[in-house]
């Protein structure tokens, strides 16, 4: 008699797919075999609202992928329900705080519920690193730096995380390939629904632990931008490199004075001038720089409706998601071009240490298990009151097998009801990171961003 078969029956019944021995070995973790190798649950829920992973994308669209656009390999999945402030308290174990003070303070928004694509891959190397990376990762004696000096490289360094600085080092290895150039553009939305363009930009970024000419890293992320517009900003540049210790360097070049200046505000709490003040530079990519101002606690682990797999949004084709036409509201963007699953979270919250600086008191992050940084960031004035809602939207590059999430990172003020949202507009996957003579600060004076050209 199969005593197996009934219980395969059960997971059939229930949506959870099944994933057979072969499959499995391509991701599965060796130190846990319920565990992907960078450390997600391969297991779906038990209701079948989380399906089991399966490899991400199996079966991508036929496309020409020279600009960087991904087609979305979804399009014909359904909206299975909204939620919004009238049944919210339904699904608050699922919601974020933040979240649900936006359903609650802006009238208007709710979130389209669709049902959960584990899109997530990546590349071998990748896997095999982050098996290595289990003995070979640490953190030192400061309690933040990561020490890399007996191989750590090429992918997660804690796929088991036991503490919150473990998680958000996950975080900063989250993977775009060795680097990445993409072409964005920012808008700026008032409580009115006026609309303003604060940058157009190509922006450089790579991840020192992914060079594959380095068996040592050297610095943990390097960030280059060269602003085309609007008119007051055009010309300026800007670098940043942040090295494993959580110390960083920065330059900006102003065409107005043809001087490139060390520019060490670039960082923590300082607002963003080009993401019109409402973005701090630590609020890049979820979070940027080092840790040492904050207690990190892991929470846990749970279920929450994150945006993901938002391909229609970042490949508008129709007017309502179009930024030049319905994509912008007062308030938020189109619920209609925001796709939302659900998906396992971890939860890291950060408070600020006594004796630190910072317009922030608290941060909850919440990170996507299968992406290591696509979620929700919610955060806390002074005053202990909710300030800010971020999101990382997740849309996997099933080409490159990298869970790219973009610089697409809103931001919404709740004080004001101003928010901000950047689209990337075509994004290119580059092999290696750009050479050291490129990422000098006496290069700012001309820019060498440009797609094939580095």
């Amino acid at each position: 008699m199969n005593r197996s078969r009934p219980f395969a029956s059960l997971l059939l019944l229930s949506g959870i797919a099944l994933v057979t021995g072969a499959q499995a070995a391509n991701f599965q973790a060796p130190f846990d075999p319920k565990l992907t190798a960078w450390g997600a649950e391969i297991a779906g829920n038990a209701d079948g609202t989380i399906p089991a992973y399966t490899g991400g994308v199996q079966n991508p669209p036929k496309a020409d992928y020279s600009t960087g656009i991904r087609p979305d390999p979804f399009k014909d999945d359904k909206v299975l329900f909204w939620i919004d402030a009238k049944n919210m308290d339904k699904y608050a174990d699922k919601l974020s705080p933040g979240v649900q003070g936006m359903m609650k303070q802006y009238p208007t928004f709710r979130i389209a519920v669709y049902p959960t694509r584990r899109s997530v891959s990546y590349p071998e190397a990748l896997i095999d690193n982050t098996t290595k990376n289990t003995t070979r990762c640490a953190i030192e004696s400061d309690g933040m730096t990561l020490d890399v000096s007996k191989g750590c490289r090429g992918g997660f360094p804690f796929p088991v995380p036991k503490t919150g600085t473990e998680v958000m080092w996950n975080k900063k290895a989250a993977y775009f390939g060795a680097a990445r150039v993409m072409r964005n553009t920012s808008y700026y939305v008032k409580p009115s629904g006026e609309v303003v363009i604060t940058n157009a930009m190509l922006n450089y970024e790579d991840n020192g632990l992914y060079d594959p000419d380095k068996e040592t890293p050297t610095r943990e992320w390097a960030l280059r931008t060269e602003y085309s517009g609007p008119t007051r900003i055009a010309g300026q540049a800007t670098l940043i490199i942040d090295s494993l210790d959580g110390t960083r360097k920065s330059w900006s070049y102003q065409p107005a004075t043809r001087r490139t200046r060390l520019a060490p505000d670039l960082a923590a709490d300082t607002p963003i001038a080009s993401q019109a003040g409402t973005q701090l530079y630590d609020q890049m990519n979820m979070f940027s720089g080092s840790l040492d101002r904050w207690d990190w606690k892991l929470v846990g682990k749970q279920e929450m409706y994150i945006p993901y797999n938002i391909y229609s949004l970042m490949n508008a084709s129709s007017e309502k998601c179009d930024p030049q036409k319905g994509l912008f509201m007062p308030l938020h963007p189109n619920p209609e071009c925001v796709r939302w699953e659900l998906h396992r979270v971890w939860h890291v919250q950060a408070t600020l240490k006594e004796g630190k600086r910072h317009v922030l008191q608290k941060r909850d992050f919440f990170f996507d298990e299968d992406s290591w940084v696509g979620g929700i960031q919610d955060t806390y004035d002074r005053k202990g009151q909710l300030y800010q809602v971020e999101w990382a939207p997740v849309w996997p590059d099933y080409v490159k097998h990298a869970p790219i999430t973009g610089t697409s990172f809103p931001i919404f003020d709740l004080s004001t009801g101003l928010y901000v949202l950047s689209m990337v507009s075509q994004s290119w996957s580059m092999d290696k990171p750009l050479p050291a003579n490129r990422m000098h600060s006496d290069t700012l004076t001309r820019f060498i961003l440009r797609p094939g050209g580095y």
